[in-house]
């Protein structure tokens, strides 16, 4: 009986040079920073430090990844931007997200605040801060 048991146990190892390991997977934090780079722009040239202010906000990724598909049920838009917002303290980082369409100044206002209470009833509420900004497009 310790012989069968000795045998099946040798079978499952698998062999050193043959295990590949979890080494081709990628990380989150490649696939945040993938899925970032499609979808949106950073004006302020700063990708992996805000990818890195997302990842540490597991509500805040939602939002962000459920993002376009958000914009694009409520609006036409040219292109979505992050940055964090210059008029705050460095320490204080609140992410800008700014939404470029080409509609008209009112319907923006209404839009911006449709998409806001729309995450904010539909979203537990992140750690980090955020703002959503509709904005003129300008070519």
């Amino acid at each position: 009986m310790k012989q069968f048991l000795a045998q099946k146990l040798e079978t499952q190892i698998p062999e050193r040079e043959n295990y590949g390991g979890l080494s081709h997977m990628s990380t989150p934090d490649e696939k945040l920073i993938g899925f970032l780079k499609k979808n949106f722009k950073f004006p302020s040239n700063n990708l992996t430090e805000i990818s890195d202010f997302i990842i540490r906000d597991y509500e805040l990724e939602k939002i962000i990844y459920d993002l376009p598909k958000i914009i694009t049920n409520e609006l036409d838009y040219n292109q979505i931007s992050l940055d964090f917002m210059k008029e705050t303290d460095p320490n204080e980082k609140i992410l800008e997200i700014i939404i470029y369409s080409q509609l008209k100044d009112e319907i923006m206002l209404k839009k911006e605040d449709l998409i806001s209470d729309g995450i904010i009833d539909n979203y537990p509420k992140p750690m980090n801060e955020y703002i959503i900004l509709v904005e003129s497009y300008d070519r």
